[in-house]
Order: structure tokens, then sequence, then C-alpha cells
């Protein structure tokens, strides 16, 4: 047995480089690789001369503080190449990383950004979008691509922006300003940003999330204005957000469950202000500071409500240092009053119990999992310290030709170019492209990938048909290996239907948490040009598409950090397709015991179920977004496991609970938790819309879950875990929010949240050792 002892890290910092890489880079490493000869990044749907990347400055931006660089800058995000514009551009054929170098780049008026877009500043040397003084718009920059998907912030899919400084300080502070607009969905983010707005606001906001599906939003600085971050998405993750002379720090404004994790609150008005959102089921305060502030949350209490009992609220280790209480009613009156620390309180639906109006418990947490005494995060790494002469283009080595055109099978070159790569300690750089490998991909310890605009790693072939014996597209790490695997902005994927495909398989651990980790990275089965799946799966009986055995599994020797990933097998096409009833096998399976962070998830459409935490010991997930597969349910030609058959050895759930013939029962599970240790999960968003859909997205009336029970049991706990915490589960459309044997808490007597909803502020029935 190999024993790992942890070390102490400060929770944001990026991971050091360690070794003979230190280097003091004088210009950030991204903008020195070949972006225009041949080992660029290549479209492979729309020709030769489209430009994937693109520096503002060949556009006209000056960043000189004082030239207005608004058409420029647009200009730089819209270019499609030969004078064509993204404007309405499709999800995922035509994608773009436009770079910013440092400098101050004034607007006059609001920039949109486009789908399949990252907006990336220089690390080194933030880039500042500064509002002039006679800025004509509401917005400065706007997330939301309604040229393309209208006002639906649900589909509104791969979309980033990172290391920037967005500057509102211009404009008269009781104008109405929303510095940035995110109503966007999953497969989107935001990382490394800092937010300026006048003191004593009382008309802006930093950031405007009233719409859309996203899963985290990360590591952000916001000063001033009279909110820091305005949210109705239906979930969310705020991981590592600091506000600062906000008057009211987060508003909710409506939505169904929000995580608030290692926040930290100064001198502003409010923390958090729930009571505009009506069917918000669930806060979760989690690993925060408040100083010098109001009280850290103001609420509506439902606790004598008929119906639905929503705004429920969990703080769980809060350092509170101010004069005021630290919860407080929509009336003013004190529901917690000040103390120094908050271990855990609760104000919500307590299973097994009842309704509690301010529960204080004590959450015994595994130090295994913790840094400073906090639930480890970290953010996303942006080697800023690398010099070029670190960093390697797969397309740019002599001897080993790497295509990414969506057809050479790329396995040979990538491998050889991963095992020099680690040995070297060196960068490794996907540059976009298609990358078709028909064997398993290895990737070492000792790997660094970063990838633009999510290039697509897409198995295909022989080596991934047998569903009896899986085999991995990806696989990082052998058993028992240890080092540093750290990938971001990647797409993994299959090219046809490959019923053997384990997409991604993580066997390693590190020597300290981060070694191994994934950022913004997503797994994908259809509904995209790249994939046959798109189009080779409109057969209402999905036996005939057992598209992937499963998306990802962390095995038993593994240990990894995960932050805002996204698994989705497609519902509809995101282009170019047509019906997608695609049975992928299984979402996310983790058997891993040596500490695993799940730091903003979500899996949708799989078979057997979203996620698996099998014997898992060490688990922390703050927010896991689920969707049950459409197709199932009452009307399906197949009933889980159905198309597919159990298997034993990857832990499968059987549903021998069920009936044979009760469909709504045999729907996969959002969640499946058998047996482990030292779990700790934070905000289930567990959504169930339609059943037995196999024609055409919303096409008949008569399956979608609108005020109707869909399914049985939305999760599922058995054999016995111990010490298991689980705060804040939202349930959509479903009768047993967990079936576990002993109370199976039901919708019924946890009614709230998105209708029909259930809400459990506290699942403790597996709590203590």
């Amino acid at each position: 047995m190999h024993l790992i002892f942890w070390q102490q890290r400060p929770l944001i910092d990026p991971l050091p480089l360690g070794g003979n890489q230190k280097s003091t880079a004088t210009r950030y490493w991204l903008d020195q690789q070949d972006h225009n000869g041949p080992g660029r990044g290549y479209a492979p749907f729309v020709g030769s001369e489209y430009p994937v990347y693109r520096n503002v400055r060949s556009y006209g931006a000056a960043g000189d503080g004082s030239k207005d660089d608004t058409g420029a800058l647009q200009n730089a995000i819209n270019d499609a190449g030969n004078g064509a514009s993204r404007y309405k551009n499709e999800v995922t054929t035509r994608p773009a990383l436009v770079f910013v170098p440092g400098g101050t780049y004034k607007i006059t008026r609001k920039l949109d950004m486009r789908l399949n877009t990252i907006l990336v500043g220089d690390p080194n040397d933030r880039p500042v979008f500064k509002s002039s003084f006679d800025f004509k718009d509401e917005t400065l920059i706007d997330g939301e691509d309604y040229a393309t998907q209208g006002t639906y912030g649900t589909t509104n899919f791969f979309t980033a922006i990172k290391n920037i400084v967005i500057d509102a300080t211009s404009l008269d502070k009781d104008r109405s300003t929303i510095a940035l607009r995110w109503g966007i969905a999953q497969a989107c983010y935001l990382t490394n940003i800092k937010i300026q707005m006048p003191n004593n606001s009382r008309g802006h906001i930093g950031i405007a999330m009233t719409q859309g599906s996203t899963i985290a939003v990360t590591d952000i600085t916001i000063e001033g204005g009279a909110v820091g971050i305005k949210n109705g998405n239906q979930q969310v993750l705020f991981k590592n957000i600091s506000f600062k002379y906000c008057t009211t720090a987060l508003a909710q404004s409506g939505g169904f469950l929000a995580v608030l994790q290692g926040a930290r609150i100064e001198t502003c008005g409010i923390g958090v202000d729930t009571t505009g959102a009506g069917q918000l089921g669930s806060l979760v305060i989690l690993d925060s500071t408040s100083v010098n502030s109001g009280p850290a949350v103001k609420f509506r209490d439902s606790s004598n409500d008929g119906g639905d009992r929503n705004q429920q609220i969990i703080i769980e280790n809060l350092d509170f240092n101010g004069n005021n209480p630290i919860a407080i009613g929509a009336d003013g009156s004190t529901k917690l009053a000040n103390t120094k620390n908050v271990n855990t309180w609760i104000w919500g639906n307590v299973s097994p119990g009842t309704y509690q109006t301010g529960k204080t418990l004590t959450t015994d947490r595994s130090p295994r999992l913790l840094s400073n005494g906090k639930f480890f995060s970290m953010r996303q790494p942006t080697y800023q310290e690398y010099n070029n002469d670190k960093v390697v283009n797969v397309k740019a080595v002599k001897g080993f030709p790497v295509r990414g055109d969506g057809k050479t099978d790329d396995s040979p070159s990538l491998n050889a170019i991963l095992a020099q790569n680690a040995a070297d300690e060196k960068l490794t750089y996907f540059p976009y492209g298609v990358y078709i490998v028909k064997s398993t991909l290895y990737v070492p310890p000792g790997t660094r990938i970063v990838g633009e605009a999510w290039s697509v790693i897409s198995g295909i072939g022989s080596a991934f048909g047998d569903r009896a014996n899986p085999s991995p597209v990806v696989m990082v790490g052998k058993p028992g290996e240890i080092g540093i695997a750290q990938i971001q902005d990647i797409r993994f994927t299959v090219a046809d239907i490959a019923p053997g495909a384990i997409i991604l398989q993580v066997n390693m651990a590190g020597s300290n948490p981060g070694d191994v980790g994934f950022w913004n990275t997503h797994v994908t089965v259809g509904g995209t040009a790249d994939s046959n799946v798109n189009v080779a799966c409109g057969d209402p009986n999905t036996a005939s598409c057992l598209a992937a055995f499963a998306m990802v599994h962390l095995t038993s020797s593994s240990s990894a950090y995960i932050e805002n990933m996204w698994g989705w097998t497609a519902d509809h096409s995101l282009e170019r397709g047509g019906r997608q009833n695609i049975a992928t096998g299984r979402g996310l399976l983790v058997e891993a015991t040596k500490g695993t962070w799940l730091t903003g998830t979500g899996f949708e459409h799989n078979s057997l179920y979203e996620y698996n935490l099998h014997n898992a010991q060490n688990v922390h997930a703050p927010l896991q977004q689920t969707e049950t597969a459409y197709w199932q349910g009452a009307g399906s030609r197949q009933n889980a496991p159905g198309p597919w058959a159990a298997n034993s050895r990857y832990g499968d759930p059987d549903y021998s609970w069920c009936k044979p013939g009760d469909q709504p029962c045999r729907m996969g599970l959002a969640q499946n938790i058998d047996g482990g240790s030292n779990l700790y999960l934070y905000g289930a968003a567990f959504w169930t819309f339609f059943h037995g859909e196999t024609e055409t997205r919303y096409n008949d009336p008569a399956t979608k879950c609108e005020g109707i029970v869909c399914i049985t049991n939305q999760a599922r706990v058995t054999g016995n875990p111990k010490n298991m915490y689980w705060y804040g589960i939202s349930t959509k459309s479903a009768d047993v929010m967990v079936l576990d044997g002993k109370d199976n808490p039901n919708r019924f007597f946890h009614p709230g949240g998105w209708p029909p909803g259930g809400v459990i502020a506290a699942y403790l029935t597996f709590a203590g050792k």
C-alpha cells in the first residue's frame, strides 16, 4: 500500500512549477505559439482559412486607454475569416480563442460574446476593459449570445472569459449598469477576473446571472457596486469569490439552488440576500469569511408555510468578524446571533427528522480533504511563469506528425509526444483540432495539457468496441503511479458508437492535492458535428446506440481535483444532426479513496446513473447537477438498466428493487451511493424534465414533466456508508428523493424548489462514524 501525506497549500494559488521548470516569462507563452503556420489551430468543418486564434491587436485594438477599441474588440470576437462573421455562430464548429494583451481598452458600447469562444487576457498583465464616460449601453460585456440562442440561456454553451479586469468606475454610481451579463449554460466559465465599480452605488451590478444553467463561477474579485452578483441561474457554485465594498454581495433573484464556497465578504452591507428568490430551494454557505460587514445572510422564513418551503439555509465553517447578527429574516429578525465561527447551522428540512429553525451541529470532516482547515480548492493554472521554450505544440514536433483533422489516427504520435514532454517537464499545448485516437491515449505522470477553445480528443475503432471488456479512450496514469497530470480546456468524446469506451479514466494520484487536476474540461457523447453519433442515433429504441460504456471512471488508486466538468450525453443536436436517442451507459463512477474533489460538476442523460460513488472514500462534492435521460420513463422502449446490463465489476445498480415493467422506477439514478466513507456533498441539483421523449426536443407535451412526478427514485444510498454528510438536496419531478431503505425521504414531506420539487437541507441518515 502506498501512503500519501498531503501537504498544506494555499487554497487558490496556482501549483508551483518545481524543479528546473521555473522561469521568468517576459511574454505570455500562449501568444508565442504558431498561430499562422502548420502548428496553428484547425477547425475541420469550416475550411483552412478560418482563424481559431486571434490577437485583438491584429484587429486594431490599441489598449492605450484613449482610443475607442470597441469595434476592434468586437471584430476580433466575430471574425470567421474571408470577411465572414461568427454572428449566429454554430456551437462547436467555429471555435475562437481571443487573446487580449495587457493594456487599458476603452469601450463605448457593449461587447457581445459568441458561442464557442474563450476570451483570454494575459495573466502576467491582465488587460482592463474600461467603460468610457459616455458609454452608451447598460452592459459592458454580454456573455449571452442572443444571435444564436435567442433568450434561452440554458442552451448558451461553450463560452468563457478569464484573466481580465472590467472597470465601470467612470460611470455614475447610481446609473443602471451591469459590468458582465452571464446568463449561460454548462461548459461555460469565468475565472481570474476582477470587477471594479463605484462605491456607495445604487445602480451597479458586477455580474448579472438572471437566467441559464451554469455549473461554476470561480476565483473572482468584485469591488464596489450595489450588487456584486445578481443570480437567477438554475443552479451554480460560486467558488472563491471576494466581495468588497458591495452594498449586497450576492442577491438571489431566482434559481433553485446555490453554493457559495470560500467566499470573502468584506465591508459589505449584507452578504447574501435571498428574499427576492421565490423558488430558491436551498443556499449553502461553505468555508467562507465575513469581515466588517452586515448579516451574512438575509432570507425569508418558510417554516410556517403551507406547501413549498423554500429558502432553506445551510452554513458550514463560517468565520464572522463583525457586530451584526449572522442570519436575519426578511423582517430583520435575528435567526442566528453573532458568533465568531459557525461549524454547521441548518434552517430547513432535516432527514431523518423535521423542519428545523436553526439547528446547530458539527460536521466531522476528513483531514485528507482539507487545506488550512477548509476543503481544498485550486484555481486553474495559467503556467504564466513558463517561457516559450518550456511549451511544446503537439502539431510542431519533428518526426511525430499530428493532424487534428478529425480523420487521421493521431494516437501513436500523441503518445510519443506526451511521454517525452513528461520526461522533459514541459507543457503540452493542443491547438484546436479534432484529434482522433484509435488506441488508448496514455497521459503519464509529469504531464500538463492546455487546449485551445476546447480542443477535441475523440476515440473510435475496435479498441473501444467491446462492452464486455471496456477500454479507456484517455487514461491518466496507471494504477499506483504518483505525479502530476493537469488538463484544462479540452473536450473528450467518441467519434462513433463505441460501446466499449470509457472516455476518461483516471488511475494516478499526486503527492499533493491538485497534482492531478482537470479544469473546464468536458466529456460529450453525440450532439456535435465532429461525431457520427450526432447523425446515427435516431432510432427510438436506444439499444441501437450504445454510444459509450462510461464517461468518467476515477479508479480506486486515483486522487483527482475536478473543477467545472460537464458530462453530456446529447439530448439534442447542437449542429448538423438529427434525433439524439443515445444510450451512454454510465456518467461518473468514483471508486477513489485517497481524496477526490468534485468542485462543480454536472452529468446528464446517461442510462444507469449520472453519479455512482461505489465504495468511495474521502470525497468532497460542492454542486452536482444532473438531468435524467429524456428517453427514459413512461413510454420508453427500454427500462433501466436496459439497454445495458448491470456489470458488478463496475458497481452498477441493477434496479432489482423495481418491478420489471415499472418504467418510472426504472429511470436512471441521479446519484447512486454504495458504501464508502467520508463523503461530503453540498448542493444536489437533480432534475427530471421529460419521459419517453424520442422524437425531437420538446416535441410532445405529453412527455413533459411539468407539474407531475415522472421518476420514482431520484437518488439511492445503500451499503451503509460511514460519515456521510449531504447538505442541500433539490429534486424536480421525483417522488422519493433518496431511496435508502430506512426513511426514504420523499417530496411529499419535503416540498420546495423547482415544482414539483423537493428540498432537504440536511440528509444525515449516515452521518458520523
